[in-house]
């Protein structure tokens, strides 16, 4: 097998309505999900802010790459698996991103 270059990207969709996550590799789309704020009863605030999109960049030798995503206390994580193991994760949460809870 060859190591493979895959970087997990994870961002905010316009409208800010929902969280994208993508495994690329060699510019090419491998693994992608989504996270609606509706799903989980939050909403993002936005005054002409936008989260940047965050990148991590990790070289493995694996036969299967899948993402898992999460909601965990006040926030979100996502986990790039390669073979099963964690390659990569990102943890968001909701103040970092300004998301409440809808009332």
């Amino acid at each position: 097998m060859s190591r493979t270059t895959y970087t997990l990207v994870i961002r905010e969709t316009e409208p800010a309505e929902e969280i994208v996550a993508e495994v690329r590799s060699d510019g090419t789309i491998e693994e992608s999900t989504s996270v609606a704020y509706a799903d989980y009863g939050l909403t993002a605030v936005r005054d002409d802010w936008i989260p940047d999109d965050r990148r991590t960049e990790v070289t493995a030798d694996v036969m299967t790459t899948r993402l898992q995503t999460e909601r965990n206390g006040e926030g979100f994580s996502f986990r790039l698996l390669g073979d099963g193991e964690t390659l990569a994760e990102q943890r968001l949460t909701d103040d970092e991103w300004n998301v409440v809870s809808v009332e």
